[in-house]
């Protein structure tokens, strides 16, 4: 046998002697609560207005952001891309 064989059969054998820890009876309950589907999540009211106003404001910056994004491109829309592109890559260049 060579030494990593032997250090396996050593930590193998160590676990021999190891025993299951129980569980506390009071912790198995809860589980078997949650998963039968007993648990239940209250929502109060106030926890309701804060989640409804914060998708208001969510929606409400997706609107304003679409509207200057569609804005822009359409200003932007009157440029020729293809010689504003030719005119930065050569603006730098020695003449």
């Amino acid at each position: 046998m060579n030494s990593h064989d032997t250090n396996l059969e050593i930590t193998l054998k160590s676990l021999d002697n190891l025993q299951r820890l129980e569980v506390p009876i009071n912790l198995k309950q809860a589980i078997k609560n949650n998963f039968n589907g007993n648990a239940t999540i209250k929502m109060s009211t106030s926890q309701k207005l804060m989640l409804a106003a914060s998708l208001i404001v969510l929606l409400g910056l997706n609107v304003v952001t679409m509207k200057y994004y569609f804005n822009s491109t359409n200003k932007n829309s009157n440029f020729n891309q293809d010689n504003l592109v030719y005119k930065e890559y050569f603006s730098n260049s020695i003449e």
